[in-house]
């Protein structure tokens, strides 16, 4: 599933007047691959709680009634997983890709960091690689994520399973924050395709 909001062409060209131009190109190439994979996970979540979602809102439904519904439950569970734990490590892989292409210097500093997290917003207050405003709203993102569905996942007893098998509308269900949360990712890639294009050496 193709998507424009990076082009590799103007990625390529971007890197080339860099001394360190086949390093970050990998990262960005490596960060356009798990941007697509995070799409076609979304992607094939939403179209399996449509094909499962309840066809009579007034009849009470269950998971278990039909082999059909039941493993198209079990299939959306296991992209919605694997949109989780991708969609959160895209996002280290995308502060580590800022660190490489505006304070390189750094990027070794983060790369190492036992919480890249962390160490990343550190390098952003010393190094101004974003607004105070985005700053702080990208720290709000990746607390909320985590404490909602990155860490329950990853460590706990998981979040996304009580969602993933009920059978109310998908308006309903909170598992449909994914969506908000892909909305800002979709965003940050496209301003990043336009800084290649325009061969910005400012932040994005």
């Amino acid at each position: 599933m193709a998507l424009k909001h990076v082009s590799l062409v103007a990625a390529y060209d971007y890197c080339q007047s860099r001394t360190d131009g086949g390093k970050l190109f990998t990262a960005i190439l490596d960060v356009f691959i798990n941007f697509l994979l995070v799409y076609c996970d979304m992607c094939s979540a939403v179209s399996l709680w449509s094909q499962t979602n309840p066809k009579d809102p007034g009849k009470e439904q269950s998971v278990l009634d039909s082999v059909e519904v039941f493993f198209g439950k079990m299939d959306c569970h296991r992209y919605n997983s694997s949109f989780v734990l991708r969609y959160r490590a895209l996002w280290d892989k995308l502060m580590g890709l800022l660190v490489l292409m505006y304070v390189p210097a750094q990027y070794e500093r983060f790369s190492s960091a036992s919480s890249r997290k962390k160490t990343f917003f550190k390098i952003v207050r010393e190094s101004s690689l974003l607004t105070e405003d985005n700053a702080g709203n990208l720290i709000k993102l990746l607390e909320g994520f985590d404490n909602e569905f990155r860490t329950p996942e990853a460590h706990g007893t998981g979040a996304l399973r009580k969602w993933s098998f009920n059978m109310v509308p998908m308006q309903e269900n909170p598992s449909i924050k994914l969506l908000g949360y892909w909305n800002v990712v979709n965003d940050t890639m496209s301003r990043l395709g336009k800084s290649f294009v325009a061969g910005s050496s400012k932040s994005v």
